[in-house]
């Protein structure tokens, strides 16, 4: 190829990428719009996520004031947290302990917990409170606790309905959670070996029931009827 060749072959070459810049400018269209407009991009969301995150993390931090205690009975397990040695893992535990096997009768019976023993029981106990309201619930519904227990600790068997027990082959799932120490997994537990066993015969045979120990049988025993 000689030079006047490749000279015309350089013009045509700068001629086309000319008109083809000129054709790109004059007819590109417009800026598109928004596809999401009108709503929060997902930048805005992880910001959102993040200051949540930052918020949780400061209230579960927030150091305890002067003479400020939480009841272990009612706190949620964000608040559980903030006690001194007690993580997340812990917090969860105290909750499903208390709803699976009933409220604390007092600080130390904090031990029930998994990886909660006596010393720590006894570095938690400046922060921590129980309502005796809580914690003897049980006694109040029966009308009077150790009394109500007396007899091997089961309801009457006297065929007549006393007022105010609760009737175990009869009581809906939200109605049993009404008695102390029974959350909703254990009442669901209740009702579903109620009806795998088409009833109970005895209050005693609550105790077959998962998650129903020897503890809460007691406390719930004054307050329930087969019949």
């Amino acid at each position: 190829m000689t030079d006047r060749e490749r000279s015309s072959m350089l013009r045509a070459g700068l001629i086309l990428g000319g008109a083809a810049l000129v054709r790109f400018v004059w007819f590109s269209p417009g800026p598109a719009e928004p596809l999401l407009e009108g709503r929060p991009s997902i930048a805005d969301s992880l910001l959102a996520a993040g200051d949540s995150a930052v918020g949780e993390r400061a209230r579960r931090n927030r150091p305890f004031a002067e003479g400020e205690t939480v009841d272990p009975n009612v706190a949620p397990a964000a608040e559980l947290d903030r006690l001194p040695g007690v993580g997340p893992a812990k917090a969860r535990r105290i909750v499903r302990e208390r709803e699976e096997n009933g409220p604390f009768d007092g600080v130390g019976d904090l031990v029930r917990v998994s990886g909660i023993g006596p010393g720590s029981v006894e570095r938690l106990r400046p922060y921590l409170r129980v309502d005796a309201a809580q914690a003897g619930f049980f006694g109040a519904r029966a009308g009077g606790g150790a009394a109500g227990r007396g007899g091997g600790g089961s309801a009457p068997a006297t065929g007549i309905a006393s007022p105010g027990l609760v009737d175990l082959n009869r009581a809906t799932a939200e109605e049993l959670r009404a008695l102390p120490g029974i959350g909703p997994v254990i009442a669901e537990r209740i009702v579903a070996f109620r009806g795998k066993r088409g009833g109970f015969v005895r209050p005693e045979d609550l105790k077959e029931v998962p998650g129903v120990g020897d503890k809460t049988f007691e406390r719930i025993a004054p307050l329930v009827r087969t019949r």
